[in-house]
């Protein structure tokens, strides 16, 4: 008996880390509370669950920590006991718009919640969660084998290793500041692809504090940063630049690395607009978008729900000024409309529930107009001003027009023929009623436009005619002449100003300094009404309705 007892005896091997740093896989420099805890502000979870420290300072013996958890439970049986008796008045957070806990506070406009406020338990689960792992750790249980929800997130964003820390994300992978400063150039010159949440005046501020003393600069801020190398590495044309393949995915893995670094899922200061730039980094990545973008786009838009980016600043009650109302509604409709076009390229439904948001449309002003002293925005510039902004209104209103489009198509229940005619006519004034320089013109007609001008005709003329495709294919099988012939000719319309723009994007063409433009979503407008050219074709020559074919005989072939 007594031999069969000493082949039970294990010798646990010492553990000389506290729980979070064995969790995140960081170092430990063993003290109370270690440096990693106190820089990522989790001072209060940091414990020591090795044998060799129990009943030191190092960290609690084992009945305390079955102490501690009974009076956490106890706790929390009390808040939720509170929340179920009934209210005098519903609790508002925020505006109805943010909550905010102990642990991650919302840097702009946040209300304070109480112990007593059911966002509290937050904070107790998580202190709870800390004592289970240490008792489990004491039992034998490795916690390398124990999955988190941040390893999954951080693989989809791209931290290929997210034990990294700031400083050495910053001495690994940031270049000389010669370098940088000449991509930041090159993507603020790239009116097309700059984000427009980006404010050049703001910009410039923090871009000359972050040189200063890189290492005290806003994890989050310095994500975007990365992000805009990686776009302007993308987008400039010069082969010397746009060859560096590994430099593209150094600046993606960086941006990534300092969203995790950043406790980018908090609701706080950039953290909606570092995600957000590097997902529209993504998007032109490559030609293959991938799931893991949808993924990515869900919870971006869940963090700016939670951040009340759905709801507009001049409802808010002054909790926000002038100037960062305005960038709210900038970054809601960059989100919004990355979200539909991509949503509905893999084949989802938008993530944004459209009843549920009332944000403005962005102003349509130069970001020389305002800054973070404007107390009160100026007029908007008349809408025929071609500002570097108004490509973005324009596409957020038939962005706006396309969810519509895809909500009936996704729907069980079929249109009615006034409905479907209605729909059709509202798409078809939207573009009317958009400025005259956005009206498409073939490339002989372009020589004389900028191509970054040429480049935004395009999109907003492809947006229009996907809308049209999208709504009248489902009825073209249900025997509709009127939707076969609107399909028919939005579809050849799309191909046709394919072939004319495509050979542009060659060395030496008009558009060869924004071949970023052939991405995925571009291609895939193309094939889209490659095969709803092909779908009228058919049923035309099955006899629902006679289509004039004869411009679509000869169609030249480029590959």
């Amino acid at each position: 008996m007594e031999s069969t007892q000493q082949r039970r005896i294990t010798r646990h091997r010492e553990l000389r880390a506290c729980t979070v740093c064995r969790k995140r896989k960081l170092k430990c420099d063993l003290k109370v509370p270690c440096s990693s805890c106190i820089r990522r502000n989790e001072a209060s979870a940091c414990v020591y669950s090795k044998k060799g420290f129990e009943g030191s300072q190092g960290g609690p013996s084992r009945d305390q920590n079955r102490l501690s958890a009974a009076e956490r439970l106890e706790h929390l049986e009390q808040l939720v006991q509170q929340l179920s008796q009934p209210q005098e008045a519903p609790v508002i957070v925020d505006g109805g718009n943010v909550f905010q806990t102990g642990r991650a506070g919302v840097s702009q406009g946040a209300v304070h919640s109480g112990a007593t406020h059911w966002s509290a338990m937050l904070d107790d689960i998580e202190e709870l969660r800390t004592v289970i792992t240490e008792y489990d750790n004491i039992n034998g249980v490795r916690p390398d084998f124990i999955g988190t929800h941040e390893d999954s997130i951080d693989y989809l964003l791209g931290a290929k290793d997210s034990s990294l820390t700031f400083h050495q994300i910053l001495s690994q992978l940031l270049p000389p500041k010669i370098k940088v400063d000449r991509l930041v150039g090159a993507y603020f010159r790239t009116k097309t692809v700059a984000a427009p949440f980006v404010h050049t005046a703001q910009f410039r501020q923090y871009y000359q504090s972050f040189w200063a003393n890189p290492s005290n600069a806003s994890p989050l801020w310095t994500s975007m940063l990365f992000s805009i190398l990686d776009i302007a590495t993308r987008a400039v044309s010069t082969k010397s630049v746009t060859d560096e393949e590994s430099s593209i995915e150094r600046y993606d893995v960086a941006a990534a690395q300092c969203l995790v670094a950043g406790d980018y899922h908090r609701p706080q200061k950039f953290s909606v607009e570092a995600l957000l730039l590097l997902v529209h980094s993504k998007c032109l990545a490559g030609l293959d978008l991938g799931s893991s973008i949808a993924i990515l786009l869900g919870a971006l838009v869940r963090l700016a729900t939670v951040m009340g980016y759905h709801r507009d600043a001049d409802i808010s009650g002054g909790r926000f000024s002038a100037f960062e109302g305005e960038m709210r509604r900038r970054t809601w409709s960059m989100l919004l409309q990355i979200d539909m076009l991509v949503s509905f390229q893999l084949g989802l439904p938008s993530s944004i529930q459209f009843p549920t948001w009332d944000t403005k449309p962005p102003t349509n002003l130069l970001d020389s107009d305002f800054d973070e002293n404007t107390l009160q925005l100026p007029a908007a510039r008349p809408v025929n001003e071609l500002t570097e902004l108004l490509f973005f209104i324009v596409k957020h209103k038939l962005v706006t027009v396309f969810e519509k489009v895809i909500r009936h198509t996704l729907s069980a229940i079929d249109m009615s023929n006034e409905e479907l005619e209605k729909l059709d006519q509202e798409i078809r004034d939207t573009f009317i009623n958009l400025p005259e320089v956005f009206k498409a013109r073939d490339m002989a007609d372009s020589v004389v436009d900028s191509p970054s001008l040429i480049v935004t005709r395009l999109c907003v003329y492809f947006i229009y005619h996907k809308c049209l495709c999208v709504l009248h294919r489902k009825y073209i099988t249900r025997g509709s002449p009127k939707s076969l012939e609107a399909c028919y000719e939005s579809s050849w319309e799309l191909v046709r100003r394919f072939l004319d723009m495509y050979k542009e994007f060659e060395p030496g063409g008009q558009l060869e300094t924004q071949r970023w433009f052939m991405g995925s979503l571009t291609w895939h407008d193309f094939l889209l009404a490659c095969a709803a050219l092909c779908l009228t074709i058919c049923y035309s020559r099955q006899g629902l309705h006679e289509l004039d074919v004869t411009s679509v005989v000869d169609v030249p072939v480029f590959w």
